[in-house]
């Protein structure tokens, strides 16, 4: 299951990030570690950004970038 799948307001948590070291690491500097709790707060029309809360804020990130998260139900 991905980022993507997740439903509104449905808690997870990050099993695995991107194989892309690069990509990896900018997820971990905003505070995509795994084991953190994740939920969807926002998807934008048109298959636009995905907007989660972790960490009591909000981050939005691509579509394309969700898809390549990992997460299990928490």
């Amino acid at each position: 299951m991905t980022l993507v799948d997740v439903a509104k307001n449905q808690i997870v948590k990050i099993s695995a990030l991107p194989l892309d070291e690069t990509l990896s690491a900018q997820l971990l500097e905003q505070g995509f570690a795994l084991r953190t709790e994740i939920s969807l707060a926002h998807k934008a029309p048109f298959n636009g950004p995905l907007a989660y809360r972790l960490h009591n804020t909000k981050i939005s990130i691509q579509r394309s970038i969700a898809e390549q998260i990992q997460v299990a139900i928490a």
